[in-house]
């Protein structure tokens, strides 16, 4: 037990007999913080077969309690930014006066830094959080998007290699693609500012030297970065300071030609309070579909220096891949001829890579109040090559190299008043990302036709409160975010001097909840919030490119404008030792929904997104976990939603249909894990997922639909001497063709059908970790 609990046992004044009946004893006592300042409102539940009680400390730290029995009864003790107390009585017909000191919870730099970015456990948020513990049973080095799938109700995922384990993939959050999802590093924005999309691939195996993340759905709490408009994702990294010291090698091999090895080694705290982290990983794939191969590294370092009232902490990675290219989706007759039909160039493969360096200092002023700073700099960049075949048979290729610099610091001040009640959290963000756009004809590299720059600059300020009276916790969260979108046009190529208009836009984000606690058990809270998004680059020019074909649609300021949503959240969340169970309910209610329409930019790659009028989406979400027997554990997810645009105007056909439902946003998305362990250091894992029908594009044409599907996944893990670990991962079991994401496409026969990427068929990966 990490923290001190002294029960003071006293004279029994009179036999509890007497006073209170047949074996009725009291216990009192004081509730202490470590610097021994009285903690109101802590909760003390007191459990054994005959007792399940609940009492709470007064405005002085003191509890009395009357209980009935003569057995060992389990105390625990909890209170908001203190670490639980759990402790074992015995009630022997005497009454009872404890005394209990609880730890500061917040006593590390990792724990401090997260505090101040995530709202607490029972905070009015919709959210998902998963321990170091949870990544390590499902992680054997797949996409990062595809581990965010098990671990939150409403993520849908697809593949484009159709391995779900390297090249691209993407995600959608409650319907809604990952550049309007808020990403996060230790508070670092992840996102690319001017796309704001993130692509793991380029930073592979991110999974292994990560914590824990939490996955927050609807707008939630403001975050850094583009703004949480579907959720945000916040990950945190190894936690140096309780790092145990130690070394592993691990190997992957399996199906699709995958081979993949890492090392890391961590220091653990050293006597001179340092502490590092390093991890090296390489990946080589062939993928399940034509031309897929994957050829990726990945670097991880994590150094810092934790004084007692100083703490300095610097995270960096960097990660480059070679991936075969396969963005574009395969009509379903080519795929019935051959799965694996990929209509992008052999040729066509890209060189891109991304890193990112931040430090962090922690000042303590004092045991309540810390000030938290953070300096970054990161970037992106590489060859993305466009093949194709002219007229006259002869082979062309168009390389979209882009680069990226994004430099910013944050500042947030995190404090706690009255014994801890309030948690106020306010800071500032600043930070200017840069982006250079080229094109250039396959071989000539040094003498681009096109060549233009992108600009983006950033501010931001928050404020976060947190208070606790009695049963009640009160949320509220303000933030004031302001952008600025600068365009520098290629004048040559556009062949006359064009000015595009800069872009100024200013946000006011807010939350607001209240949570009631009904017991140590039973939570309910509700929140409501609105948040606005800027457009992307694409979403303006829907093109890579500035030319004089939309050079009027870049100039016109009210093309494309924010979208907003209001956001309003129910839940109801259940914890006991066996059982734990998170329902919500949600409604989602949009202004200007930035949405896909189901085509393509001319280049292929992008998908096409226009202001829509009203739009909406509400449902239910269910997480759950029981474990049932003491061999034997039930997990699951399920989201029911349903989604709605009032009005959507073809613009070729001038048609007008209405109350339409937005593109690739499943009725029904469920999954269920079934844990079987036979032995301590033996399980297995039977999971199944089930996704209903969606459509691919607005006019919602019921032969242009993404089908239904269901697809098992067997897994096991076995521990053997020290702690070594095999991982056997056995996907799609049933050997079941599906699909997750498609669009209409041309086929090679020139039909126009629905399009998608295959996902794998049945294969297998095994893991070996070596522990020393």
């Amino acid at each position: 037990m990490n923290t001190n609990c002294f029960l003071v046992l006293t004279a029994a004044l009179m036999l509890s007999l007497g006073l209170y009946g047949q074996n009725s004893i009291s216990i009192s006592g004081n509730v202490f913080s470590e610097d021994e300042n009285p903690i109101p409102k802590a909760q003390l539940s007191f459990k054994s077969p005959s007792n399940n009680k609940i009492a709470y400390a007064d405005k002085d730290g003191f509890f009395k309690i009357q209980l009935v029995g003569n057995e060992e009864l389990r105390m625990v003790v909890r209170s908001f930014g203190y670490v639980n107390d759990t402790t074992s009585l015995t009630m022997n017909k005497v009454d009872l006066t404890v005394i209990i000191r609880l730890e500061d919870k917040y006593t590390t730099t990792e724990e401090v830094i997260i505090s101040s970015l995530r709202p607490s456990e029972n905070a009015p948020v919709s959210m998902s959080t998963a321990t170091q513990e949870d990544i390590e049973k499902r992680y054997y080095g797949q996409d990062g998007a595809f581990l965010l799938e098990e671990l939150s109700p409403s993520i849908v995922t697809y593949s484009e290699s159709g391995t779900n384990l390297s090249n691209y993939a993407g995600l959608r959050l409650r319907g809604i693609d990952q550049t309007r999802v808020n990403m996060t590093l230790n508070g670092v924005p992840l996102n690319d500012m001017i796309d704001q999309g993130v692509f793991f691939s380029n930073f592979t195996d991110f999974g292994n030297s990560i914590e824990s993340v939490q996955i927050q759905r609807g707008v939630g709490t403001s975050s850094n970065g583009t703004s949480s408009y579907a959720g945000s994702i916040n990950f945190e990294s190894i936690n140096l300071e309780k790092s145990e010291a130690g070394s592993n090698v691990m190997f992957t091999t399996g199906s699709f030609g995958t081979i993949r090895g890492g090392a890391e080694v961590r220091s653990g705290l050293l006597e001179n309070k340092t502490a590092f982290y390093l991890r090296y990983t390489e990946t080589h794939a062939d993928g399940y579909r034509n031309n897929m191969s994957t050829n990726a590294r990945s670097f991880f370092f994590s150094g810092g220096y934790f004084g007692d009232r100083h703490t300095y902490k610097l995270t960096a990675f960097n990660g480059r891949s070679k991936n075969g290219l396969g963005y574009g989706p395969v009509a379903i007759s080519d795929i019935e001829v051959d799965p694996r039909t990929n209509y992008v160039s052999a040729n066509d493969v890209d060189d891109f890579g991304q890193f990112m360096t931040q430090l962090q200092h922690v000042f303590k002023i004092d045991n309540h109040k810390k000030l938290i700073s953070t300096v970054y700099y990161s970037g992106a960049g590489g060859d993305f090559p466009f093949g194709f075949t002219g007229g006259n048979g002869e082979f062309t290729q168009i390389n979209y190299p882009l680069y990226n610099d994004h430099i910013g610091a944050m500042s947030n001040l995190d404090a706690r008043f009255f014994e801890n009640a309030l948690h106020l959290n306010m800071g500032v963000h600043a930070n200017r990302f840069f982006r250079n756009n080229r094109e250039q004809i396959v071989p000539n590299f040094s003498d681009p036709y096109y060549n233009d720059n992108t600009r983006k600059d950033e501010i931001s300020g928050f404020v976060k409160a947190n208070y606790s009276l009695n049963k009640f916790d009160f949320f509220g969260d303000v933030q004031l975010r302001g952008v600025k979108l600068l365009f520098f046009p290629d004048h040559d190529f556009l062949g006359a001097i064009t000015s595009i208009p800069d872009r100024d836009w200013l946000f006011l984000n807010t939350t607001g909840g209240v949570t009631y606690t009904f017991n140590q058990n039973l939570n309910a809270y509700a929140s409501y919030g609105r948040t606005g998004r800027e457009p992307t680059r694409f979403d303006i020019l829907g093109s890579t490119q500035i030319n004089p074909f939309n050079v009027p649609i870049a100039q016109d300021l009210e093309q494309v404008v924010p979208e907003y949503v209001n956001d309003l959240e129910l839940g109801v969340r259940w914890k006991s030792e066996k059982l734990a169970v998170n329902f919500n309910g949600f409604f989602m209610q949009f202004e200007n929904e930035i949405a896909p329409i189901g085509e393509f930019i001319p280049q292929g790659f992008v998908q096409v997104y226009e202001n829509q009028a009203q739009s909406e989406r509400y449902g239910v979400e269910l997480d759950f976990a029981y474990q049932f027997l003491p061999k034997f554990r039930f997990a699951g997810n399920v989201t029911y939603m349903q989604a709605n645009i009032s009005s959507y105007e073809d613009q070729v056909t001038d048609i007008l249909y209405e109350n339409v439902t937005p593109i690739l946003t499943p009725d029904l998305n469920a999954q269920a894990l079934f844990t079987f362990e036979p032995i301590k250091k033996l399980a297995f894992d039977l999971r199944g997922r089930y996704l209903s029908e969606a459509y691919m594009e607005l006019t919602n044409d019921r032969d242009l639909t993404v089908p239904e599907s269901f697809v098992m996944d067997l897994r096991a893990r076995f521990k053997f001497y020290k702690e070594h670990t095999i991982n056997i991962q056995l996907n799609n079991l049933l050997d079941t063709q599906y699909f997750t994401y498609g669009a209409p496409t041309t086929s090679l026969s020139g039909n126009f059908e629905p399009g998608y990427y295959v996902q794998p068929p049945r294969h297998i990966y095994v893991t070996l970790q070596l522990n020393f």
